[in-house]
């Protein structure tokens, strides 16, 4: 069976099965597998709560691009099989108005989560590393802002691909449209990759690892041993040529 694949923007009716494409695709990754979710043999379907939380949130973040791949077979039925969210950080970010209704829909968005969580507790997690990738980002953290000019980034917060769909150029097609937004406006891609992809984001455009965010001495991603974490950037493109913003760290 013939399948063309598509890259378009997320609609909010594909949220639910978007949490599915990433709990799968991240079902044994290390930190959203193993560290944060020790439970998920017992209680799969759970995982995807996290997932769904998290596109929540997202969601109405106005920097946010949040894309889906699409498969169709002969009859046009489509198929959602990947996920991206790319989100422009720096001064080039949009800005709402203080007087924009919508600034208020991110809070909204994560009292609703709180009540949901309530009623539909994950079971697959670990409630004690529940913000681990917060509680560690102070240790890494210098990796996205020095020197300054690395503050004007595209950063690629989720890209996940259902498992049968992975190894077919998907990911890679997801990947190039936050590249070409990034090279359009000059500005710096960023990527924080799970463990063994920092090969497969090197071929997909980011130029070099400039650091992990398992470093520093008391991290709690060090603490749990998560393996993983390779920061990459792509330097911004000046007359298609990479201007490197600072030195490459020992990888």
């Amino acid at each position: 069976m013939n399948q063309n694949v598509t890259i378009r923007s997320a609609r909010l009716k594909d949220q639910h099965v978007m949490a599915y494409v990433c709990g799968k695709a991240f079902f044994n990754e290390d930190l959203f597998g193993r560290v944060m979710h020790p439970h998920r043999d017992k209680y799969p379907d759970d995982v995807n709560l996290f997932w769904l939380r998290h596109l929540r949130e997202k969601w109405w973040d106005w920097n946010n691009e949040i894309l889906v791949a699409t498969v169709s077979d002969d009859g046009g039925m489509e198929k959602v099989v990947g996920v991206a969210i790319w989100k422009r950080e720096g001064s080039g970010s949009k800005k709402l108005s203080w007087a924009s209704p919508y600034r208020i829909l991110p809070y909204l968005a994560r009292l609703y989560n709180a009540v949901h969580t309530f009623f539909y507790p994950n079971r697959a997690a670990n409630p004690a590393v529940e913000n681990i990738l917060t509680d560690s980002f102070p240790y890494f953290s210098h990796h996205f802002t020095t020197p300054a000019s690395r503050q004007e980034q595209y950063f690629l917060d989720v890209l996940g691909i259902l498992p049968a769909y992975q190894g077919r150029g998907i990911g890679a097609r997801l990947v190039r449209r936050g590249l070409e937004a990034a090279d359009r406006e000059g500005v710096c891609a960023a990527v924080m990759s799970s463990d063994g992809n920092d090969g497969f984001y090197k071929r997909a455009g980011f130029d070099e690892v400039v650091g992990w965010a398992t470093e520093g001495e008391g991290n709690p991603l060090a603490k749990e041993k998560t393996t993983g974490g390779a920061i990459l950037f792509r330097w911004a493109r000046v007359d298609g040529q990479p201007e490197k913003t600072g030195v490459q760290n020992s990888e």
